[in-house]
């Protein structure tokens, strides 16, 4: 509970810290400043865009999709927390701005990178190790999750990680997470056991359910707002069964029983098998048209002739005009699944996203279908390269109780609902601003129909956030967990660093 007094300390602070004010530190100054800091290292940190550092600075300026891409002025690579935690002292001192890059899986320019400041690229902290008698694993926050689960199975374990292995571990854990075993486990977030974080002043600590846990529940959903997370210890899931998932297509003419199974999973059968998992999903592009899609899994043993219950509509006819099924791992493992579907949304292309959330209800699915429908224009057909795709996933009660079971985390929800997105996909960087329109327009139209209908949720789920969503994320948490946050803000970084100098991201409000 938080007291009156630390309310008002709070608010007395974020005035004080708004009001801190210096003009930033010209930026090729700021990388100078970092070179010398590292001069004396046994191997180069910091790397400019120069004839003499061309190679690494390009290969270090990679981002999943292109639109998200920005040059900075220079790139630093860390090799440990005590590195971290020399640069952030000397950014807090000399004013520099900077951004913080795990895997550079954002949808959005500016939120792991910056142009006139430095990147901090955290790919070189990519230790893994499992611990038998903790059942816990090591991770470092610049890896990717295709190396840690390759690291992992090797013991029969396996952890909450991304769908697409390619994700980086850091934004995707404090952003929430979203892992096949959601239904069982919660957010992957709320399977962080502890963390060790390099705040503002550089000190290096570590924050659990018992040291700094009001700051550890915060960065469950905080992003890049309190500290810089050199290292992850998360807990662990058996991994000794075999792992399944599938990607399946419908024809436009599948729509009413798609739906309505939807509904049912969405009302009920994410509880009825936590083993199971699914996102439903529906595609438009010229070239193919409207179809229907599911990617679905199950964390045991499977067989499509004869699946589990809960997802025997989905297989076995139910829906009719079942156009492909492509098994992403049959009784294989996660890491072939997500290798699989990091193949399959191969980096490269150009991608926007938005997202909101609603409470289940079948009429509205196909309502905010129709509005999606609707806003893809034969003109934007027309782009080269475009696809977009609408999507909706269930949380449940039983992922509800994981997550409070684990300690809660900053989202506020209370209830089942169902998390929505939009993605287009496209070629050209001069249709950017097009599609991002476009992505606005479906999403706010949605939400209006939810609202008419009284089954909005007021939830958005950070890691899918579009860049025009900048105020909404952090504040749909809930009033109680934004005053949290706030206060452990102050708390932690008292001089907003991690709001003035590392300008990209969802902030807390107020910073």
């Amino acid at each position: 509970m938080l007291s009156l007094t630390k309310v008002l300390l709070g608010f007395g602070l974020v005035f004080q810290t708004n009001a801190f004010v210096l003009q930033f530190r010209n930026p090729t100054t700021c990388c100078s400043l970092l070179g010398a800091e590292f001069q004396g290292d046994t191997e180069p940190k910091v790397f400019s865009n120069t004839p003499l550092h061309a190679s690494e600075y390009e290969s270090l300026s990679t981002y999943w999709t292109p639109a998200a891409r920005l040059n900075a002025t220079c790139i630093f690579t860390p090799t440990d927390a005590q590195d971290v935690s020399r640069a952030v002292r000397l950014f807090t001192r000399k004013n520099c701005q900077f951004a913080i890059r795990s895997g550079g899986h954002s949808y959005n320019p500016g939120w792991a990178g910056i142009t006139n400041g430095v990147l901090v690229s955290l790919s070189k902290l990519n230790t893994i190790s499992y611990d038998p008698e903790t059942g816990h694993a090591n991770v470092g926050a610049g890896n990717r999750w295709t190396d840690v689960y390759g690291a992992l199975l090797q013991h029969n374990v396996t952890v909450l990680g991304g769908r697409n292995s390619d994700l980086g571990v850091g934004g995707y854990l404090t952003g929430g997470g979203i892992s096949y075993y959601a239904n069982d486990r919660g957010w992957a977030t709320d399977n962080i056991f502890s963390v060790e974080i390099v705040l503002a002043d550089g000190n290096i600590i570590t924050a659990n359910r018992n040291e700094h846990k009001e700051l550890f529940r915060c960065i469950k959903g905080g992003s890049n707002n309190y500290g810089v997370i050199t290292k992850f210890v998360l807990e662990t899931v058996d991994a000794s069964k075999p792992f399944n998932a599938f990607a399946i297509g419908y024809s436009a003419a599948a729509n009413p029983e798609y739906l309505s199974q939807a509904y049912d999973y969405c009302t009920g059968g994410s509880d009825a098998d936590p083993k199971s998992h699914i996102i439903f999903a529906a595609s438009i592009s010229k070239a193919a048209g409207f179809a229907n899609g599911l990617l679905v899994s199950y964390s045991d043993v499977f067989d499509t002739a004869n699946p589990a219950p809960v997802l025997s509509p989905f297989f076995d006819g139910t829906i009719p005009g079942m156009t492909a099924m492509g098994p992403l791992s049959a009784n294989g493992t996660i890491k072939i699944a997500t290798d699989l579907l990091s193949f399959v949304q191969a980096p490269g292309t150009r991608y926007a996203m938005g997202t909101f959330s609603v409470y289940a209800d079948a009429a509205l699915f196909q309502t905010m279908r129709d509005i999606w429908e609707e806003e893809t224009t034969t003109q934007l057909k027309d782009r080269p390269g475009f696809m977009t795709e609408f999507a909706f996933q269930p949380i449940g009660w039983k992922w509800l109780a994981a997550s409070a079971a684990r300690g809660g985390n900053s989202f506020g929800i209370t209830k089942p609902l169902v998390m929505v997105w939009v993605q287009p996909r496209w070629d050209l960087a001069s249709d950017d601003d097009i599609m991002v329109a476009y992505t606005d327009r479906v999403r706010i139209r949605c939400e209006q129909a939810a609202q008419a209908v009284g089954k909005f949720a007021k939830f958005r789920h950070l890691n899918y956030g579009g860049r025009n969503q900048r105020n909404e994320i952090i504040p749909s948490f809930g009033a109680a967990n934004v005053l949290r946050m706030q206060v452990n803000k102050v708390r932690y970084d008292p001089l907003n660093v991690f709001g003035r100098l590392v300008p990209g991201g969802f902030k807390i409000p107020g910073f």
